[in-house]
């Protein structure tokens, strides 16, 4: 069980809100994180990990939550809101 519960997709999501403090924080995030990416040669798609690792590295403020969220989106995935994922690198 993780440490807090509650709904991961909506920790990072405030996460981001917080860090990127605008309106459009979510997309201006999602913005930021797939020019990072692209900058480091990182494929969001298929190398998730390496691209979690690439974002925290820019940002050390970033937590881990965060960092997959940002991840997700910038590979299309969409947000998985009310699901609990013990370790979501395994998926």
């Amino acid at each position: 069980m993780m440490i807090g519960g509650g709904n991961t997709a909506a920790r990072a999501e405030r996460e981001i809100r917080a860090r990127f403090a605008e309106d459009d924080a979510l997309e201006r995030g999602v913005d930021w994180a797939r020019e990072v990416l692209s900058r480091a040669g990182a494929d969001p798609g298929r190398r998730p990990l390496r691209s979690v690792r690439v974002l925290r590295r820019e940002d050390p403020r970033l937590s881990l939550v965060a960092a997959r969220y940002l991840v997700d989106a910038a590979a299309g995935r969409p947000p998985r809101r009310g699901a609990r994922r013990l370790n979501p690198h395994l998926e």
